[in-house]
């Protein structure tokens, strides 16, 4: 059962869990990374998270800066600027993105120009954290095509 919890700007009801693939935050070289047109919905969420889990490499709060790069306009309208984002992502409820040991994606859901996709996380004392995240492909400048994150919101996980 998931019980969402609302985070960044969209919170929307999405269907159950799909495959799920592993991946080790120390697999990341997303830290150079930049939005593009080339980049799926999937491959925003992957950079997004192994920056966050490499988040001081190679400098403090780097892995932030990079997930903020990857937000729409229209997200950094309400989490920003980089400052603000910083805050919000050293808050208890979406801590786990910071320094987590393993992320687990689920399927990318594209309707259209918007996709949803879960992420489990486990961090250092083996809890498990979920989040959907919400993106859009950009309509204009100045990134035009470009899948970017309009939203993240945090999941309970009722485990068996």
């Amino acid at each position: 059962m998931l019980r969402r919890q609302p985070w960044l700007v969209f919170a929307a009801a999405t269907g159950a869990f799909l495959a799920l693939t592993n991946a080790s935050p120390a697999q990341s070289t997303s830290h150079g990374a930049f939005p593009g047109p080339d980049y799926g919905p999937a491959d925003v969420v992957r950079i997004q998270v192994q920056a966050l889990a490499n988040n001081d490499t190679p400098y403090r709060n780097a892995g932030i800066e990079v997930a903020f790069r990857f937000a729409s306009p229209a997200n950094k309208r309400v989490t920003g600027p980089l400052w603000r984002f910083i805050r919000l992502l050293y808050d208890p409820t979406y801590r786990p993105f910071l320094y987590h040991k393993v992320a687990h994606f689920g399927q990318v859901d594209i309707q259209g120009s918007e996709a949803t996709q879960t992420v489990i996380l486990t961090v250092a004392n083996g809890r498990r954290v979920g989040y959907v995240f919400r993106l859009s492909k950009q309509p204009g400048a100045p990134c035009k095509a470009c899948w970017m994150t309009d939203g993240v919101w945090r999941i309970d996980l009722q485990e068996a």
